[in-house]
Formats: structure tokens, sequence, C-alpha cells
């Protein structure tokens, strides 16, 4: 299994971090995507990438923290982009939910970021909220990644048509375990080839450990209901998910 969205240099994992990564070899976790999501984080996901082999990392500017995006912090995007470990740029987007950045900020900075993924064609990891159609609309002018997902999907089915129909990729994640998750049926409709795997920890710990702090050892339970959705064997699935990260990142 390959968990696509982490974030494990987070303060929650501070004290048992080497445990978490024992648990996630144990529960055959291969490979995790730790998603920085501002300058520090960025940092300190790269600090992680050095010290266990399994961390591939993402690096960008968060809609939250729009109101940091400077110059200085597209350099080191540009230059981060260079490094071995580094396979994406993310989170990036709007949410237009919580509000932490204003709205024409987080444009910028949205608009910004994809221009230096298009110049130096990195995949994006993509974080909306409350803003689908700003978000559609922002794409339509800059133009689509060559390569995208998008990032905990709890939208709509219509708007897993339209990611789909540009070629972007949904993660999913410990929403679809939810008891009044809609997700489930949405993705009966959905290709699983159009799906990548995600805990987005220590955030939306699956059923049974919701309310929990999530980590990439439980990935399974998420396996298992996308396995049970579409009516395949956990094995079958795992490999096929695991293409599909190795087809958004370009990493075999």
């Amino acid at each position: 299994m390959i968990d696509s969205h982490t974030h494990l240099h987070h303060l929650d994992f501070r004290d048992d971090r080497d445990e978490v990564f024992a648990n996630l070899r144990a529960a055959g976790v291969s490979r995790v995507l730790e998603v920085g999501i501002d300058y520090l984080g960025a940092e300190r996901s790269l600090e992680l990438s050095e010290r266990y082999p399994e961390v591939l990392v993402a690096v960008g500017c968060h809609p939250h923290e729009a109101s940091n995006w400077n110059p200085e912090f597209a350099a080191a995007m540009r230059r981060w982009a260079t490094l071995d470990k580094v396979v994406a740029f993310g989170e990036l987007g709007l949410d237009f939910y919580r509000n932490y950045s204003p709205h024409d900020l987080q444009e910028v900075a949205f608009r910004q970021q994809l221009g230096i993924a298009r110049e130096m064609d990195v995949p994006v990891i993509f974080h909306v909220r409350a803003a689908e159609t700003d978000f559609l609309r922002v794409l339509d002018d800059e133009g689509d990644p060559r390569r995208a997902v998008l990032h905990a999907f709890s939208h709509s089915f219509e708007f897993a048509a339209e990611a789909i129909k540009r070629g972007f990729w949904l993660g999913i994640g410990g929403m679809v375990t939810f008891p009044k998750s809609n997700l489930p049926q949405i993705l009966t409709e959905i290709s699983p080839e159009r799906v990548l795997l995600e805990t987005d920890c220590p955030w939306l710990a699956p059923v049974p450990k919701r309310g929990r702090r999530n980590e990439p050892s439980l990935l399974i339970h998420v396996l298992e209901s996308l396995a049970d959705i579409w009516k395949m064997s956990t094995a079958d699935l795992e490999q096929l998910l695991d293409a599909n990260f190795a087809q958004f990142t370009g990493i075999r």
C-alpha cells in the first residue's frame, strides 16, 4: 500500500514517530507522500525524507497559508522541485470554508503555484473546499496540470466527473468508511484507475478508529472499504492503486 497524503511532520507525532513508522511497515505500507503545507512544513517534510526511506515529499503553499506566499516561497519551490525526494507540489488550491486567508490572496498563490508546476512539469495535489466554481474558473484560465489529484475528495458526483474528465485522480481516505458518507455511492460510478489511497494523517481516521489520531498503518481500513465497493480482492486493488500512484508521481 502507498499512502499518497500524510502530515507525519505534524507535532501530533513528535513523541512516537519512530513507532508510527514501525507500525506502517508492519501494516504493509511501502511509501508515504509527506505533504508540507507551508514553508516550515516543507522543510520538516524534507528532513523526514532523509531519516525515513519510505518518505517522498510534496511542497507547497496551502490556501490557509496564502497570506505568507511571496517571491521567496516561490523561489524555494523551484529549488525544492529539483530534489530527488520531491515528487509533487501541494497541497494548493482554494478553501472558502475556513477563510484563514483572504480569497484574493488564495487565488494569487494558487495561480502562481500552478504556473511553477507547469514550468517544472511537477504533478499537483489540490485542496478544494467550498470553492469548486472558483477552482474550476482558475483552472480554465491557467490550464490544467498534466497530472493532479483532488486530495480528500468529499464532493459531489458531478465534481468528481469533471475532475476525471480533466484527467485528475481522486484522493480517497477515511471518510469513505463513515456511515453517512456519500462516497461509496459515488465511487460505484467511478473507475478505480482514477483513485489514490490516502490518510491525511493525523486527521480523518477511518472507522473503527474514527475520532482518534490517524496514521498510515490504518490505511488498510480504507483499502478494505474500497475493495468492498468495487467487489475486488484487496490484493488486486492494492496493486492497481499502487500503479496509479506511480503514474501520478512518475516514480516506479
